[in-house]
């Protein structure tokens, strides 16, 4: 058969919580290297969690900052070889012309 479960009341729940918080009080009066020990602890682990979160904050900065600039870049050298590609084929295009000039000013 299934266990009955036990009612919990408001009262012993209270009293329950204040029971935990007295032996926890006695327990850093009794042993306060001990107390000490483990609030150096949690401060160490809360310093690092935050070390963290900031470390996790410049990077995503700095990856935001990459981006745009690699943006920049990609725009200005797409902008710069298409330039290029105008000025040669002109260049070329000039180049026929004068051929043709030329070989009809010999006349061939």
């Amino acid at each position: 058969m299934a266990k009955k479960k036990k009612k919990k009341t408001i009262v012993g729940e209270v009293a329950g919580t204040v029971s935990d918080a007295v032996a926890s009080a006695i327990d850093a009066i009794a042993h306060p290297v001990k107390t000490a020990g483990k609030a150096r602890k949690a401060m160490g682990l809360a310093t690092a969690s935050a070390k963290r979160k900031v470390t996790a904050k410049k990077k995503a900065a700095k990856k935001a900052t990459r981006k745009a600039v690699s943006k920049v870049k990609r725009t200005a050298s797409t902008a710069a070889s298409r330039t290029r590609k105008a000025a040669t084929k002109t260049k070329t295009k000039v180049r026929r012309a004068a051929k043709k000039a030329a070989k009809k000013v010999r006349g061939r």
